[in-house]
């Protein structure tokens, strides 16, 4: 009896192992999440957000007139504007910039040529007076001219002093009428140019008026080509619309993008961007095509970053040229970039949820018929879903993606 017990010992000692390893390590890891090591192509790549942009566009300006000297209104407000994605062809109704700066214009230039006028009348009247006066002056003195040569006349019976001082004040007659004629010219200049600077100011003013009433009329803005409205972005991201306000500066009421070539826009962090080339392939997701993948090539990497909002890091923008594959992609389309740095094909991977770090070493928790094992794996690369494995497991085998205790 006692030989019987001790041949199924042995075997009573790996039941009771078993089960004890079954029931320590493995009860909370049977109901985890389990996954397969699987053999594929393995891609090493970074991502990016990004906006969809024509590569060419036309834009949609204010007036030319606003854009120079000739008008002084600095800024305009949006009174209205189509909706964004509105299909128009060339002349078709646009936007509406607000006219009360610019009737509140015509208005001063008005009163402007009103006063120009009434001042023109009255120098007109003026310079007719003094001129009027001037000229009863010289026929005056005209008339005292000819009075003293009668008298130098009679004096040839006088005596020599009389005849000298009779010759003087003719003299001095004839001096006082060539002052009077030439008082009298300089009074003509005198009023002419006043009277020409006033009709000068008076067309200034009417050449004035007419702008503006052009002005006013064209701030219905019309399309200056066929295409799609997109609206432009401010300084600070935000899309501009109705109520913003545009400036000869910054002239742009909205854009006609040329949809032969869409790029995407996105920034790449400066940890990344050394991994970025002009020419490598990208891999783009368009949020309004969740089931089209796309592809895209590096058209230009920027040479100086700039802040990434709310994320306290420079970002380089890069600009991707893509393949629209006759959908119909718009400008304004948000995508998601896939840098593609290498490709390898035929490789091992796992989930990256399924490999931990423990005591500097990379570990997994595989599950075998006689439990979950701690198993050290090495690794080669990773990307944002899958992590390539050099040694340690073989394809085909499960792994739990918690721990157990």
């Amino acid at each position: 009896m006692k030989r019987r017990l001790w041949i199924f010992l042995p075997l009573a000692l790996v039941i009771m192992a078993f089960v004890g390893y079954r029931f320590f390590l493995t009860d909370e890891a049977d109901d985890a999440g389990v996954v397969e090591v699987i053999r594929d192509k393995f891609e090493r790549y970074i991502t990016s957000m990004g906006e969809l942009e024509a590569h060419r566009s036309t834009d949609i300006l204010i007036p030319d007139v606003l854009r120079g000297d000739a008008v002084r209104i600095r800024q305009i407000v949006i009174n209205d504007l189509v909706k964004e994605g509105t299909i128009v062809k060339k002349g078709d109704y646009v936007a509406t910039l607000n006219p009360s700066e610019v009737e509140e214009y015509i208005k001063r230039v008005s009163e402007n040529i009103d006063m120009f006028e009434a001042n023109l009348e009255k120098a007109k009247m003026d310079s007719s007076i003094n001129l009027s006066q001037s000229r009863d002056d010289i026929r005056q003195a005209l008339d005292n001219v000819l009075d003293m040569e009668v008298k130098v006349e009679q004096s040839v019976y006088e005596s020599k002093a009389v005849q000298r001082q009779t010759q003087i004040q003719l003299e001095m007659a004839q001096r006082k009428y060539e002052q009077k004629k030439r008082n009298y010219q300089k009074q003509q200049r005198k009023n002419a140019l006043a009277v020409r600077r006033i009709e000068n100011r008076l067309k200034e003013e009417k050449e004035q008026l007419d702008v503006l009433l052009q002005l006013k009329a064209d701030l219905i803005i019309k399309a200056p080509t066929s295409g799609v409205v997109v609206y432009v972005r401010e300084w600070n991201g935000e899309k501009r619309k109705v109520g913003a306000r545009v400036s000869r500066w910054d002239p742009r009421i909205a854009i006609l993008p040329d949809l032969s070539t869409i790029l995407s826009v996105t920034y790449v962090k400066e940890i990344d961007v050394t991994n970025v080339k002009v020419g490598m392939p990208v891999k783009i997701k368009i949020d309004a095509f969740p089931k089209e993948e796309f592809e895209g090539t590096v058209r230009t990497v920027a040479n100086i970053g700039k802040e990434i909002a709310g994320q306290f890091l420079n970002g380089f923008k890069v600009e991707i040229e893509v393949d629209p594959k006759g959908a119909g992609l718009l400008p304004g389309m948000t995508s998601v970039n896939r840098f593609i740095i290498q490709e390898m094909e035929d490789e091992l991977m796992v989930p990256r949820e399924a490999v931990f770090v423990k005591d500097s070493f990379q570990i997994v928790y595989k599950k075998t018929p006689l439990g979950i094992v701690r198993q050290k794996v090495e690794t080669g690369g990773e990307n944002d879903e899958f992590i390539r494995i050099l040694d340690g497991l073989e394809e085909g085998d499960k792994l739990v993606l918690i721990p157990p205790e």
